[in-house]
């Protein structure tokens, strides 16, 4: 694909109701197409008259047709009052990923996968930063290293004295995380890790799905499954790559991600930090945000690069 530039992405994003740009394929009459396509991710589909000549996405980027998609909004998935599936907010252990799992001060999420330190091989819990730290940019004391986690989430059990009832709970502390930086700047990961208080209380074997089996990189139309606390096993395909796009963390507080991964959708709030595969268990993405329609992914080499850790 023809390479999108920064400056035009960022253009895009200006224009009412873009929320998203990446690469995909043209859609037509609900019909995917395969002309490749410059596609911007829109809130909410405006007809041409209610908008200016200005404001109107370009037929042409960088000599790309383009397509504008109505997805809803896009939120960081913490776990809310949807109902989940009840085999994955009990407390497990030995845990397996696709669990519920959160630090203390959130809701729920999803533990994602077993991963080892590059450098002592120590086994390690990943999530997302607003799964395991609180969606903290480092500065907001939000979280700290060694802060506990749950498994499963807060929001997933009953406690009534923080100072004992929860300790049955407790199966990590938390390790290390990226900032999560405010707009304008970009990030490209929402990640951490927790280590385990005893490496007895994980394993590596993903419910309903078993071993990863390394690392691939994402291609339009890549069949893909993760395993998730509220829906999950779920199936689905990937719809666009190099994604810029703004996600809504709170009220007020969007944050932008640059060179995501688009999917259907194949998650609801609560499946935030599972890992998604392509059919093959190799990873690809690691999912924190979506709409009614798609679901977002960080790059999974990325995630695993700037945390330091692997697969095994």
């Amino acid at each position: 694909m023809a390479k999108l530039d920064d400056s035009s992405k960022r253009d895009l994003l200006t224009l009412p109701q873009v929320i998203g740009v990446g690469y995909g394929y043209k859609t037509v009459r609900g019909i995917q197409t395969n002309q490749e396509a410059i596609v911007a991710l829109v809130s909410k589909k405006l007809l041409p008259e209610q908008l200016a000549d200005h404001e109107l996405v370009p037929k042409t980027v960088n000599g790309m047709v383009t397509d504008v998609v109505e997805i809803g909004e896009i939120k960081a998935f913490n776990g809310e009052s949807l109902e989940p599936l009840q085999a994955r907010t009990v407390k497990v252990r030995p845990a397996p990923p696709g669990v519920s799992i959160g630090h203390f001060l959130v809701t729920a999420g999803t533990f994602g996968a077993v991963v080892y330190d590059n450098s002592t091989a120590q086994p390690m819990i990943l999530s997302n930063n607003h799964v395991l730290a609180n969606a903290t940019n480092g500065n907001d004391q939000r979280a700290s290293i060694n802060d506990r986690i749950y498994q499963p989430g807060p929001i997933d059990f009953v406690h009534t004295d923080l100072g004992y009832a929860d300790r049955p709970y407790i199966i990590a502390c938390l390790k290390q995380f990226v900032n999560l930086a405010d707009y304008p700047t970009l990030n490209e990961v929402d990640c951490a890790i927790g280590e385990p208080l005893e490496n007895s209380m994980i394993i590596p074997d993903i419910l309903e799905i078993g071993l990863v089996q390394g690392v691939t990189a994402p291609v339009l139309d890549m069949q893909v499954k993760k395993s998730g606390r509220t829906s999950g096993l779920t199936f689905g395909q990937i719809t666009l790559l190099d994604a810029l796009v703004d996600v809504q963390y709170s009220p007020g507080r969007i944050l932008r991600f640059d060179h995501q991964i688009i999917t259907t959708n194949i998650s609801s709030p609560g499946d935030s930090g599972s890992l998604v595969l392509d059919t093959n268990n190799l990873a690809v993405g690691l999912l924190f945000a979506g709409s009614s329609t798609v679901t977002v992914l960080n790059p999974i080499q990325t995630v695993l690069d700037l945390l330091g850790v692997n697969f095994g």
